[in-house]
């Protein structure tokens, strides 16, 4: 009987971990805190509420603008890059996600008229 119960508890175990395999840690839904362009000194307070929604497998939701963007995206170490798809036309986006808090930029990040997005896990 304690054979079974220890076989049993093995199984169990292998089919937990099987199911958590697939997940990536950077999954999730993150908030938007801040936005602003790179040239701009000051973060927008009033800037309407949007959200990134990470899903396993690199695709995912950018909610802003009262839209739906679909987006594909990868994080390699802290490198977070996403690319955006609309009505045919895409958008890249790079970043970085560090300790639940995600940079993102919608293009050069040096260059002033760039648009920076910050979220929190």
């Amino acid at each position: 009987m304690k054979k079974l119960t220890a076989l049993l508890l093995a199984v169990l175990m292998l089919l937990s971990l099987a199911a958590c395999a697939g997940s990536d840690p950077a999954a999730g839904t993150y908030k938007g805190v801040h936005a602003k362009f790179v040239g701009d000194s000051e973060w927008y307070a009033d800037e309407p509420e949007f959200s990134l929604e990470l899903k396993n497998g690199g695709k995912g939701v950018f909610h802003r603008d009262d839209y739906d963007f679909d987006v594909t995206w990868k994080l390699d170490g802290e490198t977070f890059t996403m690319q955006e798809t609309f009505l045919g036309i895409t958008n890249d986006y790079t970043g970085t996600l560090v300790d639940g808090e995600l940079h993102i930029f919608n293009g050069d990040p040096t260059d002033d008229l760039t648009y920076e997005y910050v979220f929190t896990k």
